[in-house]
């Protein structure tokens, strides 16, 4: 929704209170998570195929350069709220080539790291709170093709945040996954080993039959001492 432009500071003070309640300084690191729509499962899959600076990099490019072109000084509105327009500009700059291009470094080294690309969605999700700030103030007082140019990069940020966000999704979901198969599979493999032994079973089919036969020797018989059964002594030869 655009606002209709006056065509003189006197009558753009009663929209004073308005724009400075637009403009407040914004901190980076405390933006809320908006939610996204649940993409498609293909649209899913290929956006977490891709680095987030591939997600990002036509956003960004044309919210740098529109903020380059704008000339805020020449805004229809009071010194204090064109301050605050530049300041926020300012910061934006300050992300874009400062503390964001860290934050993708560190996510395009691990994409599938939830925790290393979160922080970049963070990140994008307040730039695009100060960029509507930005864009609400110059709907009040800035020429109609700087306001236009601030409208389209804010809608291109807001869909690139977007599809960070659902690739950020469909990578949990499936770290998530491999957790659970493989906590299924120790699982499965803690169960086999505490399962008991086989029992060996011992069949008896009698004393063992002997492989060789033990020959007895007769004992030789006792030499005659010459002593007969009656008890004489027969004479020797």
């Amino acid at each position: 929704m655009r606002f209709m432009k006056l065509g003189s500071t006197g009558r753009f003070s009663s929209t004073v209170s308005i724009a400075l309640s637009l403009t407040a300084p914004i901190c980076f690191c405390q933006a809320a998570i908006t939610s996204t729509p649940a993409p498609s499962q293909a649209a899913s899959a290929a956006q977490a195929s891709l680095k987030p600076s591939d997600l990002l990099h036509p956003a960004l490019s044309e919210v740098s350069q529109t903020i380059v072109e704008l000339n805020i000084s020449r805004w229809k509105a009071p010194g204090e709220v064109r301050a605050a327009a530049q300041q926020n500009v300012d910061s934006i700059q300050r992300d874009l080539n400062g503390t964001l291009p860290g934050l993708l470094a560190a996510a395009d080294a691990t994409p599938a790291s939830v925790s290393a690309v979160f922080p970049v969605y963070r990140n994008i999700d307040a730039l695009y709170d100060v960029l509507l700030r930005v864009s609400q103030t110059a709907d009040l007082a800035a020429p109609q093709n700087e306001a236009a140019s601030i409208e389209s990069a804010l809608a291109k940020l807001e869909s690139a945040r977007g599809d960070l966000g659902n690739a950020i999704l469909s990578t949990s979901k499936s770290n998530e996954a491999e957790v659970v198969k493989l906590r299924t599979a120790m699982q499965q493999a803690a169960a086999a080993r505490t399962v008991a032994p086989p029992k060996t079973i011992i069949v008896n089919d009698g004393p063992a039959t002997p492989t060789s036969t033990t020959r007895h020797k007769k004992k030789p018989a006792a030499p005659s001492s010459g002593v007969t059964s009656s008890g004489s002594t027969q004479p020797q030869p």
